[in-house]
């Protein structure tokens, strides 16, 4: 007994679909490594005697949300291009 194949999403799923990851990583690249940059500069600075802790956790609150919104579009767009569920 062969298992069904899963069924294609439409083409207009896989279109949006990779729209939605394509902008979820122009969004998602930027920010988290200007986040990562300004983090571990903060840490450096911590550590060579500096008040780093401040511009952490303003790195943080600037940053955590465009990570964010770059994740979920990439996790939507990912979402979309699956095949559908067998019924």
């Amino acid at each position: 007994m062969s298992t069904p194949e899963p069924e294609l999403p439409t083409p207009g799923r896989m279109l949006g679909g990779m729209a939605l990851i394509v902008i979820g990583l122009l969004i998602l690249i930027p920010s988290g490594l200007c986040t990562a940059f300004f983090g571990a500069m903060s840490i450096w600075e911590t550590i060579t005697g500096g008040t780093g802790l401040n511009v952490l956790s303003e790195a943080l609150i600037v940053g955590a949300p465009f990570i964010l919104v770059g994740a979920l579009l990439f996790y939507a767009g990912r979402r979309l291009r699956k095949p559908a569920a067998n019924k």
